[in-house]
C-alpha cells in the first residue's frame, strides 16, 4: 500500500470513527438531557410532597392547639342527645335566680318509642327540642332570665313569647317556647 493510499485510508477511518462518535454523541447527550428532565420532575415533585406534608403537619398541630382544646365545649353547646333533664334543670336554676316562677313547662309528645333525638323538629343542619313553659314574674325578672337563657352554654333560642295577665293583682305570665338544639 502505498503511503497517499494508506493516507486516504486513514482519514477514512478517521472519519467514520468522527461519524460514528458525534451520533454516540447526540444520542448520549439526548439521553442525558431526558434522564435531567425526568430527574427535574422527580424532584419537583419530591419537594411538592414535602412542601405538602410540612403543611399538613403544621395544620395538625394547629388542629391539635386550637381545635382540640374545644371540642369538649362544642359538645356541650350541641349534644349528641337531647339531654332533657339537663336542659330542664338549667333553665329552673336560671327561672330561680331570675326571681321567676315556672308555672308549666312541657314537650312534644314522642313519635314511635323515645330516643335520643325524639321528641325533636329539624331546623336546618340540627335538631331542635322545644320546650314550651309558662313562668309567673315582673317584665325586669323576664328581662334578666332571657338574658342568662341565651348565655347558656348549650345552643338555644326562644322561639315564641306571649305575655298575659289575668288581672292587675295577679302576676304576668309569660308563655315562651325555648329551642334547645342537638346534633342530628
Amino acid at each position: 500500500m502505498k503511503p497517499k493510499q494508506f493516507f486516504y485510508v486513514l482519514i477514512g477511518i478517521i472519519a467514520g470513527l468522527l461519524a460514528i462518535g458525534g451520533v454516540g454523541y447526540y444520542f448520549a447527550l439526548t439521553n442525558v438531557k431526558a434522564t435531567s428532565d425526568k430527574l427535574a420532575t422527580q424532584l419537583a415533585e419530591q419537594a411538592a410532597a414535602d412542601e405538602q406534608s410540612q403543611y399538613v403537619s403544621r395544620i395538625k398541630t394547629q388542629y391539635a392547639h386550637d381545635i382540640v382544646p374545644i371540642l369538649p365545649l362544642i359538645d356541650d353547646a350541641l349534644p349528641r342527645s337531647k339531654n332533657q333533664t339537663e336542659i330542664l334543670a338549667q333553665l329552673q336554676r336560671i327561672a330561680s335566680e331570675s326571681g321567676l316562677t315556672i308555672a308549666s313547662i312541657s314537650f312534644a309528645s314522642p313519635i314511635g318509642l323515645p330516643t335520643n333525638t325524639s321528641q325533636t323538629v329539624a331546623v336546618g343542619g340540627v335538631l331542635a327540642l322545644p320546650i314550651n313553659f309558662q313562668v309567673q314574674g315582673s317584665f325586669a325578672q323576664l328581662q334578666t332570665f332571657l338574658t342568662k337563657v341565651e348565655t347558656l352554654n348549650r345552643f338555644t333560642n326562644v322561639t315564641t313569647l306571649s305575655v298575659s295577665r289575668a288581672d292587675k293583682t295577679k302576676p304576668i305570665v309569660y308563655a315562651m317556647t325555648v329551642n334547645a338544639y342537638v346534633k342530628p
